[in-house]
């Protein structure tokens, strides 16, 4: 490869790749014929498929006159390196390797049967150059029959004419189960995959509507104002509703007049409608739609891509009450910031299955703070907190957690409504935990229960435990990789963070904290965001405790527990309650937890 910084060299690379379940090499490597190969000038080879790639080398003759013709999907790895014993196997793997990455191998495995069948040979060829976009499928074959099984919907409210025609585009690609719907109401009935409305913005509304309530992923088509989408992921992406608020709705194009010219757009439309639909039932190109919204000007004769739409909180059709409000948009509807950030950084539905952080790519100072725990603040410790005794040691939460990380909570028996080692345990472990899995040479990749910016986990809990059965009364630090509460300093503190509290102005929120059976303490990691962030990274360590304190209350409340969350207090009794120096390490929110059956009991009083 050439020396620059997009280019790198093939060797290493298998031994790279081991690492790494998304890059494992093909079974049986199979060539893919359909891409466009342009020999350079100075012996280097400009590939052109799924994307474009330049490749250069000494060795380059040698793997396309002898390498490439044996990779037809009929031979193992293993078959290779046995037809050429004078070459180093680890040399021959790294070179199936860097082809395989760019999309120029595929999996042969089965490749006969898929041959034998001769309808949309073709396109089954067309499918094989995109494999490697999104990792979905592994060879053209399991695209095509992922794209066979899909089950589409189509509604034309107003416009049944497009949707026939849908329909029809659909079935000669292959889509076996793709009918009409008469009504909003039949999108969703039965098993369906994807819904597909072309209407207004009424009838996208109401449409996404029953989607949603469904659970029906949803695309979006309005010919009136040419847009294309959202797509509408129930939970996870924005609905019409949510692009209506943040953009409004575009106007019709008024070059547009004449009725041929119109129809022969609208047509265009479809087409385009159909090739996001197969993006999406295929799995092998991420649907723009999905993040975006495609806004067409035929009379112009060009079309743009909307700017970034997120799934609103507070959307009245996809979301509800998500306080607090502290952004105003243009149309005038309120949302909260933090959980507009906590949107965004969803692991999105093609990266399902991968790693919700690869830490290679952070540099070993930001890895060094991830894995430092906090220094002792040289402050003095506020009255009636003292330092741990020897006998005192991190308190292993493993065994109390109910569940694993990800697991359902809204079984009635796991919401006790009782805040013991086990609720505490739980609430920790799916807000703040999540799994540490070790790798060759010191990596590590951190599997976080809840997303964070770069997924570096700002955001980071301390607990001062007043009562909590199970656990010593004091403040503990929550270790994500022992999975356990590493005591501080004992003594119960409740005094002091209520006299924070307030500090800050609110005698209620003072009462919470002063009698809850313990308050969690979300400490921002500053300094680490801001090693990769810089500048930026307080606005996100900001967010990221935003997001945790969301998290942390969805939880309390399947859980059966009461929270309350504080965000005005004095930040440096805090500070030094918690040990930390408030400027590296400064606390963000105190989320004061009590057992809801406790609280019952104070409130008849």
């Amino acid at each position: 490869m050439s020396p620059s910084d997009d280019a790198y060299e093939a060797r290493d690379l298998s031994r790279f790749a081991e690492l790494y379940w998304e890059l494992r090499c093909p079974e049986r490597p199979r060539f893919v014929e359909d891409l466009l190969r342009v020999t350079l000038p100075g012996g280097e080879l400009h590939v052109l498929g799924g994307e474009a790639q330049i490749i250069q080398g000494a060795s380059l003759p040698w793997v396309m006159e002898n390498l490439v013709p044996l990779l037809d999907g009929t031979r193992t790895v293993g078959d290779v390196e046995a037809a050429f014993p004078g070459v180093v196997a680890s040399d021959l793997r790294d070179a199936i390797h860097l082809m395989h990455m760019h999309g120029m191998l595929e999996e042969g495995e089965g490749a006969a049967a898929d041959e034998a069948e001769e309808p949309r040979r073709a396109q089954r060829a067309f499918f094989s150059r995109y494999l490697r976009r999104t990792g979905r499928n592994r060879s053209r074959g399991e695209a095509q029959r992922a794209l066979e099984g899909a089950r589409v919907r189509a509604l034309g409210d107003g416009d049944a004419p497009l949707a026939e025609m849908l329909v029809t585009i659909l079935r000669e690609a292959g889509v076996a189960d793709v009918r009409l719907a008469a009504s909003a109401g039949e999108l969703a009935q039965g098993e369906v995959d994807l819904a597909v409305v072309i209407g207004d913005q009424g009838a996208l509304e109401a449409a996404a509507r029953a989607c949603i309530a469904a659970r029906v992923p949803m695309l979006a088509a309005n010919p009136g104002t040419w847009t294309i989408g959202p797509l509408t992921i129930p939970g996870a992406s924005a609905c019409p509703a949510c692009v209506r608020l943040q953009i409004g709705a575009a106007a019709a194009d008024p070059a547009l007049d004449d009725g041929a010219l119109r129809a022969l757009w609208g047509r265009a439309l479809v087409s385009r409608v159909a090739q996001h639909v197969i993006f999406h039932a295929s799995g092998l190109l991420a649907v723009a739609p999905l993040e975006h919204v495609e806004v067409w000007r035929p009379g112009a004769g060009e079309t743009a891509l909307h700017p970034f739409m997120t799934r609103l909180p507070s959307c009245p059709l996809c979301g509800g009450d998500a306080p607090p409000r502290t952004a105003t948009l243009s149309s005038g509807h309120a949302e909260s910031l933090a959980r507009m950030f906590h949107n965004t950084t969803v692991v999105q539905p093609w990266h399902i299955g991968q790693h919700a952080g690869m830490q290679a790519h952070i540099s070993p100072e930001v890895r060094k703070l991830q894995s430092t725990p906090a220094a002792p603040s040289p402050r003095r410790p506020p009255e009636g907190v003292g330092a741990p005794n020897a006998a005192q040691v991190a308190a292993p939460l493993g065994a109390a957690f109910g569940a694993p990380a990800g697991a359902a909570l809204s079984r009635p028996r796991d919401a006790t409504g009782t805040l013991d080692v086990g609720a505490l345990g739980a609430l920790l472990e799916l807000s703040f935990g999540g799994r540490v899995e070790r790798r060759a040479e010191g990596e590590a990749h951190v599997r976080r229960t809840t997303a964070s910016a770069g997924n570096l986990g700002s955001a980071e809990a301390y607990v001062a435990a007043a009562r909590v059965p199970g656990i010593a009364a004091g403040v503990h630090r929550f270790e994500l990789a022992a999975r356990a509460l590493a005591p501080l300093r004992a003594g119960v503190s409740a005094g002091a963070l209520a006299r924070a509290v307030l500090a800050g102005g609110s005698a209620e929120h003072a009462a919470a904290v002063e009698s809850a059976g313990a308050v969690i303490v979300v400490v921002g990691s500053v300094a680490r965001a801001c090693s990769k962030y810089y500048a930026r990274g307080y606005t996100y360590a900001l967010l990221d405790a935003g997001l945790m304190a969301h998290r942390v209350e969805l939880l309390a409340q399947e859980l059966g527990l009461a929270a309350t969350t504080v965000w005005t207090f004095d930040d440096e009794v805090v500070a030094r309650v918690v040990g930390v120096d408030g400027i590296d390490l400064a606390p963000h929110l105190l989320i004061a937890l009590r057992g809801a059956a406790t609280e019952a009991r104070d409130v008849s009083r």
